[in-house]
């Protein structure tokens, strides 16, 4: 290491003092240019990147604001707590978002629903939106992720 060094402090000396002067401003900036691809290209990408993602994500909220809005007015709240009184409000909130189910009696004797390959807002702006306006909300609830991003969900009311 102690010759390492020793040679390098030789070639140092070894060069006029406008040379050393260049190297130096050579040294600076190289250590400039270094500083600016390692640290701030990479900050200003990620700051970026977040940008992004909350901007895709403020319009995600939108899409779903407008999808509650739509199911808002779709039927009105059912009178009787019987899965026949539910199982019409159900399938009709859910073809207004979109969504294809399947009912029937569930083993406790509710109606049960399944949903296959059904987008993420889609179903949770369904089941927002039959919270809101008609007061029913899930007594259970399974949701898997498809290998495509979509889900498949089931539960009962």
């Amino acid at each position: 290491m102690n010759r390492i060094v020793a040679q390098l402090h030789q070639a140092w000396d070894g060069r006029t003092r406008r040379e050393q002067r260049m190297l130096l401003v050579m040294a600076v900036l190289v250590a400039a240019v270094g500083l600016w691809l390692g640290v701030v290209r990479p900050l200003n990408g990620w700051r970026r990147d977040a940008a992004d993602d909350r901007a895709r994500a403020a319009a995600e909220l939108v899409e779903v604001r407008s999808i509650l809005a739509r199911l808002a007015p779709a039927a009105a709240p059912p009178r009787a707590a019987d899965a026949q009184g539910l199982e019409p409000v159900v399938r009709q909130t859910a073809e207004a978002a979109g969504l294809q189910l399947t009912t029937g009696m569930d083993p406790s004797g509710r109606l049960g629903f399944r949903a296959d390959n059904a987008p993420a807002a889609a179903v949770f702006g369904w089941l927002a939106a039959l919270k809101t306006t008609h007061g029913l909300q899930p007594v259970s609830l399974g949701v898997v992720e498809n290998a495509d991003a979509s889900l498949q969900v089931e539960g009962a009311f």
